[in-house]
This record gives structure tokens, C-alpha cells and sequence, in this order.
């Protein structure tokens, strides 16, 4: 029983060691979710069929070639009535001729090349361009992908920060119960003041228990968006963040989407085109090879012979109802609509830029003052600890340092969080 019981703690063990995915740094979270993520995966699968598309509307200016094969049966076969003397008939008089036997099999094969047909060139040319726009589309949702992980990574650690804080936060909170539960014992402390002491004890306990339930939430976050069963753990830290200078924004145009926007722009320019071409005329060359065998299954009178031509073929529409112009003109607000839309997308890529820039600034300004905030305030709570070790400092005096203290802490490491977070938003190459 005892060696069951070990064997079930050992598979046990091998399962919960298997089971955690450790994640060291931004680099090596944004790796894993490139490669396992479904988003990712899912992404990847747009250019991939774009490319298919492409192929397809290629294959349109190419040979075709069809091998067909009928069998038809004429109950009543077709007649023509000609003059008796064509046979050598009497003059003035007519015969009926029958065009062909009522069982007649045909086979053959047929071709057929477009040699010019502009519509069909636009296509491509408009597949193409649908196909560079699908990668910088995976691209942009890619990127979009990475600042959501990126912001639920440092949302993780400054999760963990905050929990850290809270654990230094008991261990005041525990030696402050432990000094007025002494002074309440010998009657030298305000009842009050003790219970307000019990009460600050009791809500550093419930600050851990949010602290713990926030660094699970974005651990749910990262794997929600991860999509693994493993449990993550991060174990980068957070405040070895050194603070690079930054001079100016970065250049909207380099990123996917202003990239994307430009191939959407060829792509209703060539939809336009395509649509304008489509009255032109068309001319393709054809061919057709057929063998037929007529019979009337009686063993006599069986006919069999070959059939083959070659040409061109003009095509030249001229009405069709209002199909060409109204395309024609769906096309020309599609391409109005997408010049919009893409004023659009550079504004927005513009304003993000200059905005991340501008909150890192703002952060990086603060990042000393933050610093020196925490440094008096840690210097002001050592201070009120040993006074309140030797009786001579109150609990409404402590209370006050204490709560100044977490609020520059929180403070620092907001900041520290947002300095870090626009940093790599404004110097990501995603």
C-alpha cells in the first residue's frame, strides 16, 4: 500500500512538472504564442488562401483543355428536303434526306486559350495584390495579437509586484498586533487603537487574498489567449527596467497596418479596372477534335467519321440589362470607400504612435520622482516601526505613514508598469 501510495505521489509530481509552462521574458512568451497560439495559427492560414486565389485567377489566362464524350438517341431524326436531281432524280421533284442514325456516340476533346481579355488581367493583377494585402493583414492582426499579450504580460507582473508588496505588508502588519496587543495587555494603549489594529490586520489579509486572486485572473488572461492547459509562470522582474531615452515617436509607416492599407488601396483600384474592362472585347482561340460513330445497332448501315476545327472567337457585349454599369459603379464607391477608410487607418496608426511616445515621456519624467517618493516614504515607515517599538509614536501617526508608504509604492510601480509597457509598444518591431 505504502509503495502505491509513492508511485501515485511520484505520477503525480511528473504530471504537475509537465504541466507548467515557465515563461522567463517578453521574448519567450511572444515565441510560444507564434508558434502554438490558435490565433496565430489561424492567421497564418489567410496568406495561404489568398495565395490559392491567386492561383486560381492565373489559371484562368491558361490552356483549358476538355475531354467529353456523349451517346444520344433520336427517335425522330432530323430531315431536310432536297431536290430529286442533286441524286440524279427527276427534275421538279424533291426527296427527303435523313441526317445521320439514331444512336450516335460521340467523343473528343476541346480547347481553348484567352489571347485577349483585359478584364481577366485586372483580375490577376487585382489577385495579386489581394495576396501581398493577406500578408500584411496576417501581419497587422499579429501585431494587434502581441500589444494585447504584452499588456497581459506586464499586467501579470505587476500583479506579482503587488502581491510581493502585500507579503511585506503582513510582515508589518503581524510585528504592529504583536506591539499593541502587548501595549492593550498592560493598559497602555487606546482600545480603539487596538481594534483599529485588528482591522488594519484583517484588511492586509484581504488585500493578499485580491492581490493572489489578480495574479491569477491575468494568468487566466495569458492563457486565455495562449489557449495551452499548462499553468504559466513569469519570472521576469519587473524593476530591472533600465529607462531608455526616446527621442521621437516611431514612424507610423513601418508598421503592418499602414502597410495592409496600402495593398487594399490597389486591390479596389484593380477591382475599378476589372469592372471598366469587362465591356472591352474578348478574343480567344478555340479548338475541337470530336469522333462520332452513328448506328442502328442491325449490323448494317453503321457510319463513323472524325470532326476537327480550329479559330477565334470574338466576344463583344453589348447589353446586359444594367449589370456592367451598375458593377462599374459598385466598384467606384468600394474605391471611395476604401481611400476613406485608409485616411482612416493612418490617422489612427499616426495618433497611436504619438501617443504611446508621448505616455512613455510622461513616465519616464515621473520614474526619479516616483523614486525618491518610495525612498522617503520606506525611510519614513522604518522610522515609525522603531518609534512604535519604543512607545513613542501613536497609531493614527503610524497608520498615516503606513498608507503614504503602499500609495508611493502602487505609484512606482503603475508607472513603472506603464513606462515599460509604451516603451515596447513605441519600439516593438511586432
Amino acid at each position: 500500500m505504502r509503495l502505491y501510495l509513492v508511485l501515485v505521489l511520484l505520477f503525480t509530481a511528473t504530471l504537475e512538472s509537465k504541466a507548467q509552462l515557465q515563461l522567463n521574458n517578453l521574448d519567450e512568451l511572444l515565441q510560444y504564442a507564434d508558434s502554438h497560439a490558435p490565433a496565430s495559427l489561424q492567421a497564418k492560414i489567410l496568406p495561404k488562401m489568398a495565395k490559392q486565389d491567386m492561383r486560381v485567377q492565373a489559371s484562368g489566362l491558361y490552356p483549358k483543355i476538355n475531354v467529353f464524350g456523349t451517346a444520344d438517341y433520336y427517335p425522330i431524326i432530323a430531315t431536310q428536303v432536297i431536290p430529286a436531281e442533286v441524286l440524279g432524280g427527276k427534275p421538279g421533284t424533291y426527296l427527303k434526306a435523313q441526317f445521320g442514325l439514331p444512336y450516335i456516340f460521340t467523343s473528343g476533346a476541346e480547347i481553348s486559350m484567352p489571347l485577349i481579355s483585359f478584364d481577366k488581367w485586372a483580375q490577376v493583377a487585382k489577385a495579386r495584390a489581394s495576396y501581398r494585402q493577406s500578408e500584411w493583414s496576417y501581419k497587422a492582426g499579429m501585431e494587434l495579437f502581441h500589444i494585447q499579450l504584452i499588456q497581459t504580460y506586464y499586467q501579470a507582473l505587476i500583479s506579482k509586484e503587488v502581491l510581493k508588496l502585500n507579503q511585506e505588508n503582513t510582515e508589518t502588519a503581524t510585528e504592529l498586533s504583536r506591539i499593541m496587543e502587548a501595549r492593550y495587555k498592560n493598559g497602555v494603549v487606546n482600545p480603539s487603537d487596538y481594534n483599529r489594529t485588528i482591522n488594519l490586520n484583517l484588511d492586509v489579509q484581504v488585500s493578499g487574498i485580491n492581490a493572489s486572486k489578480q495574479v491569477q485572473l491575468s494568468h487566466i488572461a495569458l492563457d486565455s489567449l495562449l489557449h495551452t492547459k499548462d499553468s504559466i509562470a513569469v519570472t521576469e522582474d519587473i524593476t530591472a527596467f533600465t529607462w531608455p531615452l526616446l527621442t521621437e515617436a516611431g514612424n507610423p509607416a513601418e508598421r503592418a497596418g499602414w502597410k495592409e492599407a496600402d495593398y487594399k488601396l490597389q486591390v479596389a483600384q484593380y477591382a475599378l479596372r476589372a469592372s471598366k474592362d469587362s465591356v472591352l472585347p474578348k478574343i480567344a482561340l478555340a479548338g475541337r477534335y470530336a469522333y462520332n460513330f452513328q448506328s442502328k445497332f442491325n449490323n448494317t448501315g453503321n457510319v463513323q467519321f472524325d470532326v476537327a476545327n480550329i479559330g477565334a472567337r470574338l466576344d463583344f457585349p453589348l447589353f446586359q440589362g444594367n449589370y456592367y454599369r451598375s458593377a462599374r459603379n459598385k466598384s467606384k464607391l468600394q474605391y471611395e470607400l476604401t481611400k476613406i477608410d485608409i485616411d482612416k487607418t493612418r490617422d489612427m496608426l499616426t495618433q497611436q504612435q504619438q501617443a504611446w511616445y508621448d505616455q512613455y515621456n510622461a513616465a519616464f519624467m515621473k520614474q526619479n520622482l516616483m523614486k525618491e517618493k518610495v525612498k522617503n516614504a520606506s525611510e519614513n515607515l522604518r522610522i515609525a516601526k522603531l518609534n512604535l517599538k519604543e512607545g513613542v509614536m501613536e497609531f493614527d501617526e503610524f497608520n498615516n505613514i503606513y498608507i503614504e508608504y503602499n500609495r508611493a509604492k502602487i505609484d512606482y510601480l503603475q508607472n513603472l508598469a506603464d513606462g515599460i509597457l509604451y516603451y515596447l509598444l513605441s519600439t516593438q518591431k511586432f
